[in-house]
């Protein structure tokens, strides 16, 4: 992955899963290791795994209550977070900043912010494979002037037509890491397809 350390202060992961159980397993353990350091957890998911990533944050010793009301742990809906900054299908960078951007700001005054995200995710699920790719831009573009660490979550479901295949590999560039897990077989062969189709040097 490209990758510039001496000009970047903050880290964007990508993961594709299979299912809900893989990606709850996954993204539990990336929240309670910045949980470990010290580090304020941004949630912005789906009603769905807000309730799956609760439930094993609990089990890990997190108590979500008392992490909430201290704004160690803050929530947020993917969808709508996603809508407050959208503009005719394409996120708009200054809405971005002001929803987004003035969100992690204020974590980071803790310090270092853990993040876990999948506005992306519900974007391409709708189809919106270009409007997914400009997103991770604008978050990159954020990561040079707040330190964070983004973990971004996507359904390898998603990438399976022709159409979202294409702009999977544009995707994966936008990241500063790429996470496999041999248990997701689509995800395997999705990326396995990527790396056979764009080789690198």
């Amino acid at each position: 992955m490209r990758y510039e350390p001496a000009l970047c202060k903050s880290e964007h992961h990508l993961q594709l899963f299979d299912s809900s159980k893989s990606l709850a397993e996954t993204v539990a353990a990336f929240l309670m290791n910045g949980f470990s350091r010290g580090e304020p957890l941004l949630v912005v998911a789906t009603p769905e795994h807000r309730a799956l990533l609760s439930a094993k944050l609990e089990q890990a010793g997190l108590n979500i209550r008392e992490a909430t009301m201290v704004s160690r742990l803050v929530m947020f809906d993917a969808a709508q977070t996603l809508d407050k900054f959208m503009r005719q299908g394409v996120p708009s960078r200054i809405a971005f900043d002001e929803v987004v951007g003035t969100m992690v700001a204020r974590l980071a005054e803790r310090g270092r912010v853990c993040i876990y995200g999948e506005m992306v995710d519900v974007l391409a699920a709708r189809g919106q494979y270009k409007a997914a790719y400009q997103l991770e831009v604008l978050w990159n573009a954020l990561g040079k002037r707040e330190a964070f660490t983004l973990f971004c979550g996507y359904a390898s479901g998603h990438f399976g037509d022709p159409k979202g295949a294409g702009m999977l590999g544009a995707i994966c560039e936008a990241h500063s890491h790429l996470h496999r897990k041999k248990d997701d077989l689509l995800a395997e062969y999705l990326l396995d397809q990527q790396e056979t189709e764009n080789p690198r040097a």
